[in-house]
C-alpha cells in the first residue's frame, strides 16, 4: 500500500493530494483537535486513517489492518480532561498532576477490551482483535462496522419503525445478551446509540465502557446512565443491577423504536408513573407485544423480567416459552427480516412510492397492500418477513427452491427395534380444471413458478418480480398467490381451513390496519373442478376507504391448500367480475416444489408435517416396551435429525418422540407433567406457549447430561405429548422438529 495514493476515508487508492473520488474524503482538511496524524502506525500493523467519533474519554478511528489486509476501528484512550497530545503529535502528556486517575482510567478502558475479547464467539456483538499500550495510553482494535446505528436509522425513518421490523432488529441483540449475562456480564448503556445495523443488514451491539462484572454480594458499583434508558437501580452505586437492568434499558429502546418518543426517567416513575402505552399513543401493536413491553420498563425490579429469555418469550407470545424452540423461530425471522441486503433496502425499511406507478394519492387501505406486495416477495412472506408471515405465525414454512416433490416415508432399523413408518396416502391430484387451453382475450397465462401452477391475469396488470403477486394500481386490484400449510394451525385439508377463517381474516387486516371489517360469506366452492373454500369479506379502515376481499383456498394433496387472495375497490362491479375470472383460470400442474411432507404413523395414530432437511434420520412408528410404573407397551413417532441417531441404541440417540398421552396412562397435560418431573426427579416450573393453534404446557430438564424438553396439549379432546432430547451440539436441528412437531401434530385414524 502507497501511503502517497491511500485515502485515509476509505483505504482506496487515489491521486496524491487530491480529495478521493470514491468517498469524497479530504486529507487537506483540519483534522479533529488530539486527533493522531493520518498514515500513523500503531502496533506495527495497524494504519490509522479518519476519526470516526470522539468522546470524552475517547477517540475511534477508522484502521487498516496491514497484516490480515482489512478495515479495522481503532479505539484510542484519550480523556480530554486529563491529558493532551505531545508536541511531537503521537504521545499522550497528562495536563497536570492525574497520574492516577489517569492510570484508573486507563485499566478501565483495557477492561472493555478485555470483555469484548472474551465475546469474540458471540454473535451480534462487536468483537475485538487486539489490545495493546503505546505513545503512553492505550488502544484496542475491532472489528470495522459499515453501516449506522439504530439512532441515525431511526432519525433517517421519522424516528420511529413498525413494532415487528423493531423486534427483528433487537432481538438477534437480545439472543446475544443471555450469553454476555450467561457470562455474569451486564452491558448497563443499551440504547440505539449502541446498537449498530451493519451494510449486510445484522445487528450489533457495542460499547461495552459501562459493562462490569454483576455483583450479588452487596459491594457497590459506578453510577453509569443514559436518562429515559436507564432503570433506577442504576442511579445508585448501591443498586441491585442483573439482567434485568438490562432488560429495562431493551425495553425503553424498543419502546423508543416503535413510538418515537422516549420513556420518562425511570426515578421520576418512582412516585408517579405517567408513562403512556403505545396503543395510549395511537400506536397499534399486538397487546401481549404491549404487555411485555411495559413490564420489561417496570420501575421496581421485582415487577420486571428476571432476564433476557423471559423478555424474548413474552414477545413471541408465550409465557416463558422454552427458549431452545424461540432460538430456532428468532433465526428463520431475522433471516428473512435481513434477507434483502444493505440497511438502505432492508425489508424492514418502508417502501414509498412516486407518481410513476406508484402508490402515492392512492387509498390508504389499497396503498398498504401494495407496499407489502412491492416491498415482500411471496418466499419472504412465507418465511416470517410481510403480509402472510403475520397470517402465519411461527410456522408456515418457506416454499424451497430446490425441486424436492413428493417422497414417501422411509422406512429402517433403529436400535434393534422395527419401525414401521406408513405410508403417506396417495396424494390426491386435482381433476382435470377444463377442456380450456387458451386464456380468453385479454389474459395471459402466468406460469406461477415454484407454486407449480397457472393463471391467467389481465393483460393491464404488473406481476412481481418473483411473478407470483399481480397488481392494477388504476382499477386497484391485486392478486396474491401462495401455497401454506400452517395459519392459525395446520392444515391438511380444506376443513381447517374452514376452522380458521376467522383468524385468516382477522391477521389478514391486522396487518392492513383495518378494524372495522367482516365477514360476508364463507364456505366451499369449486375453482375449476378442484374443490376449494372461499371466504369473502370486506373492511373499512380509519380513512373511510373499503376494499372487499377474497380468499380462495383450493385443496388437492395430501397437506396444504393453494391461496389466491385478491382484493378490489367495494361496489366496483366490473373489478369484482375479473377477480372472480382470475381465480377461475387458476390449474394445479402438480404438488408444489417444497422440501415439507407430510409423515403419518398408524401405530402411534399421529400425523405432522416436517420439513425432510430438519429430519434427515427419517421417521419412525415405534412400538416400545417400558418396563417402569406398570406402563408395558406404547406407540409413539419418532423424528430423528441424522442417521445416526436413527441407528443408535435405544436411549441412546437424538431424537423428537409424539404420541397420545394414552399411551402411558395419562389424561391431561397437568399429568403428562407431572410424570416428566417424577421420573426426571426435578421439581422445575412449568410454562405455556401456543403453537399449532393450541395452547402447550411444557416443562424442561436436565438429566445425564441431556437436555430435556416435553409440551403436552389437548387436540380434539385427545391428550398428546411431544418430547425431545439434546446437546449444545444439535440443540437447532432438534427444536426445529420440535417447534415443527408442536405446529402440526394432529391425530390420524388411518
Amino acid at each position: 500500500m502507497n501511503p502517497e495514493r491511500v485515502c485515509y476515508g476509505c483505504f482506496a487508492e487515489k491521486e496524491p493530494g487530491k480529495f478521493c473520488t470514491k468517498c469524497g474524503f479530504n486529507e487537506n482538511d483540519e483534522q479533529p483537535y488530539l486527533a493522531l496524524p493520518l498514515g500513523t502506525i500503531l502496533n506495527g500493523r495497524y494504519l490509522v486513517g479518519k476519526v470516526l467519533g470522539i468522546g470524552g474519554f475517547g477517540i475511534t478511528y477508522l484502521g487498516y489492518d496491514l497484516t490480515l489486509e482489512i478495515k479495522v476501528a481503532i479505539k484510542e484512550y484519550m480523556p480530554s480532561a486529563l491529558a493532551t497530545r505531545h508536541p511531537d503529535h503521537y504521545s499522550v502528556a497528562l495536563t497536570g498532576r492525574v497520574e492516577q486517575d489517569f492510570q484508573y482510567g486507563m485499566e478501565r478502558f483495557l477492561d472493555e477490551a478485555k470483555i469484548l475479547a472474551k465475546l469474540q464467539s458471540t454473535p451480534h456483538i462487536v468483537s475485538v482483535q487486539n489490545y495493546f499500550k503505546e505513545n503512553g495510553t492505550a488502544y484496542f482494535v475491532m472489528e470495522y462496522i459499515d453501516g449506522m446505528s439504530l439512532k441515525a436509522y431511526l432519525s433517517k425513518n421519522g424516528d420511529k419503525i413498525p413494532c415487528d421490523q423493531a423486534i427483528a432488529i433487537l432481538q438477534p441483540i437480545m439472543e446475544a445478551l443471555i450469553q454476555v449475562h450467561a457470562m455474569n456480564l451486564l452491558h448497563r448503556d443499551i440504547s440505539p446509540d449502541n446498537i449498530y445495523i451493519t451494510a449486510k443488514g445484522e445487528s450489533r451491539l457495542l460499547d461495552f465502557g459501562a459493562a462490569r462484572f454483576a455483583l450479588g454480594d452487596g459491594k457497590s458499583v459506578s453510577v453509569i446512565l443514559k436518562h429515559g434508558y436507564a432503570p433506577e437501580e442504576q442511579y445508585s452505586s448501591h443498586g441491585n443491577q442483573g439482567p434485568w437492568t438490562d432488560v429495562y434499558a431493551m425495553g425503553a429502546t424498543l419502546y423508543r423504536c416503535i413510538t418515537g418518543q422516549l420513556p420518562p426517567d425511570s426515578v421520576e416513575r418512582i412516585h408517579g408513573d405517567a408513562m403512556k402505552t403505545p396503543s395510549e399513543l395511537g400506536f397499534r401493536i399486538s397487546a401481549h407485544v404491549e404487555n411485555a413491553i411495559m413490564k420489561a420498563l417496570a420501575v421496581k425490579t421485582e415487577d420486571r423480567f428476571p432476564n433476557m429469555e423471559a423478555f424474548i418469550s413474552a414477545l413471541s407470545g408465550r409465557v416463558s416459552v422454552q427458549d431452545q424452540v424461540a432460538a430456532s423461530i428468532s433465526q428463520r425471522t431475522q433471516a428473512t427480516a435481513y434477507g434483502k441486503g444493505g440497511y438502505g433496502q432492508t425489508a424492514y425499511q418502508q417502501p414509498s412510492y412516486s407518481a410513476d406507478g406508484s402508490a402515492a394519492g392512492k387509498p390508504s387501505v389499497f396503498s398498504r397492500l401494495l407496499s407489502y406486495m412491492k416491498a415482500n416477495p411471496i418466499v419472504a412472506w412465507v418465511s416470517g418477513g410481510g403480509l402472510l408471515a403475520v397470517i402465519a405465525l411461527c410456522i408456515i414454512l418457506p416454499i424451497a427452491l430446490s425441486g424436492g416433490g413428493k417422497t414417501t416415508p422411509a422406512g429402517g432399523n433403529g436400535g434393534g427395534n422395527t419401525p414401521v413408518i406408513s405410508q403417506s396416502p396417495a396424494s390426491v391430484e386435482p381433476s382435470d380444471p377444463g377442456t380450456t387451453t387458451e386464456p380468453s382475450a385479454g389474459m395471459v397465462k402466468q406460469d406461477l413458478g415454484i407454486l407449480n401452477a397457472t393463471i391467467e391475469i389481465p393483460t393491464d396488470y404488473t406481476a412481481s418480480e418473483d411473478g407470483l403477486n399481480f397488481i392494477n394500481e388504476d382499477k386497484g386490484c391485486a392478486v396474491m398467490t401462495d401455497y401454506l400449510w400452517n395459519i392459525d394451525g395446520p392444515i391438511y385439508s380444506l376443513a381447517d381451513v374452514e376452522s380458521q377463517r376467522e383468524a385468516i381474516v382477522t391477521k389478514l387486516m391486522q396487518d392492513l390496519e383495518v378494524s372495522d371489517y367482516q365477514i360476508l360469506a364463507a364456505g366451499p366452492d369449486r375453482v375449476g373442478n378442484s374443490e376449494a373454500y372461499q371466504i369473502y369479506f370486506e373492511g373499512t379502515d380509519s380513512e373511510g376507504v373499503s376494499m372487499e376481499m377474497i380468499v380462495m383456498a383450493v385443496g388437492g394433496y395430501e397437506f396444504g391448500c393453494y391461496f389466491i387472495i385478491t382484493a378490489y375497490p367495494k361496489g366496483d362491479e366490473a373489478a369484482e367480475a375479473e377477480i372472480h375470472s382470475i381465480i377461475q383460470s387458476f390449474q394445479s400442474n402438480g404438488m408444489p416444489e417444497v422440501t415439507y411432507k407430510a409423515y403419518y404413523a398408524e401405530r402411534a395414530g399421529v400425523k405432522v408435517i416436517i420439513d425432510e432437511s430438519s429430519a434427515q434420520g427419517g421417521v419412525a412408528d415405534m412400538e416400545l416396551e417400558l418396563n417402569m410404573n406398570g406402563i408395558g407397551t406404547v406407540h409413539e413417532m419418532f423424528l430423528y435429525p441424522t442417521q445416526e441417531d436413527r441407528n443408535a441404541a435405544v436411549g441412546q440417540g437424538f431424537a423428537v418422540e409424539i404420541g397420545k398421552a394414552s399411551e402411558f396412562g395419562l389424561s391431561t397435560p397437568e399429568e403428562v407433567i407431572e410424570y416428566n418431573k417424577n421420573v426426571s426427579g426435578t421439581n422445575n416450573e412449568s410454562y405455556t406457549f401456543s403453537s399449532g393453534g393450541v395452547e402447550w404446557l411444557a416443562y424442561d430438564f436436565t438429566m445425564g447430561g441431556k437436555n430435556f424438553s416435553y409440551s403436552s396439549a389437548v387436540i380434539d379432546g385427545e391428550c398428546y405429548l411431544v418430547g425431545c432430547v439434546f446437546n449444545d451440539s444439535n440443540k437447532d436441528a432438534i427444536v426445529a422438529l420440535y417447534n415443527q412437531a408442536t405446529a402440526s401434530l394432529r391425530a390420524w385414524a388411518g
